[in-house]
């Protein structure tokens, strides 16, 4: 498990119920895959009031809010010069898929 991830559940507010286990694995494997690309991350996840990790992520001029949410799904808006180009839900495996592709063509 990731440390960040670790931080969470134990600095959980104990009026917030404890991350679902879908909404962990999915932050384990965006982080994973940012990992992977060693490319520079200043956000971390936070827990959110309701019950998901939250992310924002820069790379240059392209911005990634990302959301893991408790039903397994991921809510997404991705911007670029701070001008929303694609949002949505959809399941890790199409996320990754979508957000690679914007990365690799920097034009959202």
């Amino acid at each position: 498990m990731h440390r960040e991830i670790e931080d969470i559940l134990i600095n959980l507010d104990f009026e917030y119920p404890f991350p679902s286990p879908a909404a962990m694995q999915n932050a384990e494997r965006i982080l994973d895959y940012m990992d992977d690309i060693y490319v520079e991350r200043t956000g971390k996840f936070e827990y959110t009031p309701a019950e998901s990790l939250y992310i924002i992520w820069n790379v240059e001029d392209l911005e990634f809010h990302i959301e893991c949410l408790k039903n397994g799904r991921i809510l997404y808006t991705f911007r670029k010069n701070g001008i929303g180009k694609a949002f949505g839900t959809d399941t890790i495996w199409h996320f990754i898929m979508r957000m690679e592709s914007y990365l690799l063509s920097g034009i959202c």
